[in-house]
């Protein structure tokens, strides 16, 4: 690979998760989808229509007093690794190697705020939350578009709400991300017993990669089911009301690991500390899995000489395109990332201590 990140600098700068704190729940994620009146959907429009539609979304998003200095990248002047930056920094679940010409982003200073032109709707509004400040994001992000249209006419039906590609996806048009970090649940195999406790018709619950097969990080999503025939407040009530009650039940089944002295979750906790600290090569499952043992392990006192903010730091920009970046590395060929990354979390992961006795 011989390319380098060239997106504005506040992305590069700026992180979402670079002050977050807390060990569960790791980030939100909301996003209102909305398209033109009188325009075919993206799916469904030539060449001509959809830089038609590019330049209408592009010159309101740049003419708004809401956003902080928006900037616009347009897709087919995006490297592969810019769209997979962009990618991993807003937490997406599906990635942005097809865009092309009439296909682009808006981003802000904010470095948290991004809009998505003519991919699969015509305007796609994404704010990504990491500090916990859950109805402050919503009402950011719900500004952000009662202003834009002011200036640009939303398909809209009475019966229907607005107006989406998938159809599933009208009414509000509005889906949340909620990100959560449940290593305790996973590794002692009570998660999919507690799924079907907890199991609501109007939340789904996913993976990063979109199943529950393979859970990488241990992360879990919960996903509002449905986005027609309910409001917004219904929406968010439901998807908080979830994580509340998995993140009891983590912090619970913590202190009962502790108490217990759990050998099968010390054995765990070890095994990823040596191999983030010996490895000569790391893939990134592996890291992402060993990261998240530390994390359980720092919150139970078996880990020491780090915080949970460079848990964090490791977590997210061990990931390919932000690895790259973090290490200023004009050309990397491909089989040298995963040594890369194991030399980059040796020195960020320097003075960490394993403080159960083996």
């Amino acid at each position: 690979m011989k390319e380098k990140i060239n997106l504005p600098d506040p992305l590069l700068e700026h992180i979402p998760w670079e002050n977050e704190i807390n060990p569960i729940w790791l980030a939100s994620s909301f996003i209102l989808r909305r398209n033109l009146n009188k325009y075919l959907f993206p799916s469904k429009m030539n060449e001509s229509q959809f830089q038609q539609t590019f330049n209408i979304l592009q010159d309101a998003a740049l003419k708004t007093l809401i956003l902080d200095k928006p900037v616009c990248l347009k897709a087919e002047e995006l490297s592969a690794l810019d769209k997979e930056y962009l990618f991993e920094h807003f937490l997406c679940m599906e990635g942005f190697q097809n865009t092309t010409t009439g296909q682009g982003f808006i981003v802000d200073s904010t470095s948290r705020f991004m809009a998505m032109l003519n991919i699969e709707d015509h305007l796609q509004l994404q704010l990504v939350d990491c500090k916990g400040a859950w109805e402050n994001a919503w009402n950011t992000l719900n500004k952000t578009e009662t202003t834009l249209g002011e200036s640009l006419e939303y398909a809209f039906n009475p019966r229907f709400g607005y107006l989406a590609s998938n159809p599933a996806l009208s009414g509000t048009s509005f889906t949340v991300h909620v990100f959560l970090h449940l290593p305790a649940l996973i590794h002692t195999g009570q998660f999919l017993d507690t799924l079907t406790k907890l199991k609501e018709d109007d939340v789904t619950i996913t993976g990063m990669q979109g199943n529950l097969e393979e859970l990488v990080g241990d992360l879990i999503v919960l996903q509002n089911t449905y986005t027609l025939g309910v409001n917004e407040e219904n929406i968010l009530h439901a998807l908080h009301s979830m994580a509340m009650k998995l993140m009891a039940l983590e912090k619970t089944l913590r202190t009962h690991i502790q108490t217990e002295n759990h050998l099968e979750i010390k054995d765990l906790v070890c095994r990823a500390f040596g191999l983030l600290m010996h490895s000569y090569q790391l893939q990134t499952k592996e890291a992402l899995s060993s990261l998240s043992l530390l994390s359980l392990g720092l919150d139970l006192g078996w880990i020491a000489g780090i915080t949970h903010q460079t848990l964090h730091k490791a977590f997210f920009t061990c990931r390919r395109s932000h690895l790259l970046h973090a290490l200023n590395e004009k050309s990397a060929e491909e089989h040298d990332i995963p040594r890369k990354r194991a030399e980059y979390l040796h020195k960020l992961l320097h003075g960490i201590e394993l403080k159960i006795a083996v």
